[in-house]
């Protein structure tokens, strides 16, 4: 067999292949089979490459292999960037490198110096201390910095920020203003972590059946929305199906 054509036959099989397990409309798959050289190409740039572009996927393989091997490669280009160029973006760069790594007393020392001048009140660079300060379980500080942002900068609005005020909330044990911050703030979160942690911490203060109803309701949106999202929300499909056995 020439091979260009086991060329076109193992094109033709690895996108068949990636239309199944992306769970793409099953008319590609005769597309595909039927116009080998035409539905491949059709496929690829109508399919394949807007994924490509979105995920930046070999730039993140690339950037895995080169953690596997030095895990602290990028902290340590950050910190020759701010050597070299000692301003605030380089600061919350390394800031947000050393919360990902576990340093949490560096990035909060970071962010704290970044904190100053025209940006002493600057709301992304404030959570980011209130994120590097909770995982430090620091959690009074953390809750001062969150009410401080909402103060100087009152439009802002982040569900990031808010779910991070509910986890805050509920690690000082103040259980039921957490419970408060979590049913305003899965009225409009993205994702379902904010109604997983809500109905945890239901559960745990012996709220059962409204726990259970929110799990329940996890797992019913999750058959309704696109594989890649059900992907990228598995840990609370999981918890949440866990809650229920």
């Amino acid at each position: 067999m020439p091979v260009l054509m086991v060329l076109s036959l193992l094109i033709q099989i690895a996108f068949v292949v990636h239309v199944i397990k992306t769970g793409r409309e099953q008319m590609w798959i005769w597309i595909i089979l039927f116009f080998p050289v035409v539905g491949c190409a059709v496929y690829f740039f109508l399919e394949v490459l807007p994924d490509l572009r979105r995920s930046h996927i070999g730039k993140n393989a690339a950037t895995k292999v080169f953690k596997a091997i030095d895990p602290k490669r990028e902290l340590k280009r950050l910190a020759k960037e701010l050597a070299i160029s000692d301003n605030v973006d380089n600061k919350v760069k390394l800031a947000e490198s050393c919360v990902v790594e576990g340093l949490y007393d560096e990035a909060v020392n970071l962010y704290n110096n970044a904190l100053t001048g025209v940006y002493k009140d600057d709301p992304d660079i404030m959570l980011g201390l209130a994120t590097a300060l909770f995982h430090q379980e620091n959690y009074v500080q953390a809750k001062d910095t969150l009410k401080h942002l909402i103060e100087v900068n009152p439009e802002f609005k982040s569900q990031t920020g808010h779910l991070l005020f509910a986890r805050t909330l509920e690690a000082l044990q103040d259980s039921e203003v957490a419970l408060e911050e979590y049913s305003i703030l899965i009225s409009y979160y993205s994702g379902y972590e904010a109604k997983c942690r809500y109905a945890l911490l239901l559960k745990k203060l012996g709220y059962t059946e409204k726990a259970n109803d929110l799990f329940k309701d996890i797992l019913t949106r999750s058959q309704q929305v696109p594989k890649q999202f059900r992907k990228a929300q598995k840990q609370w499909i999981e918890i949440a199906s866990q809650q229920l056995d």
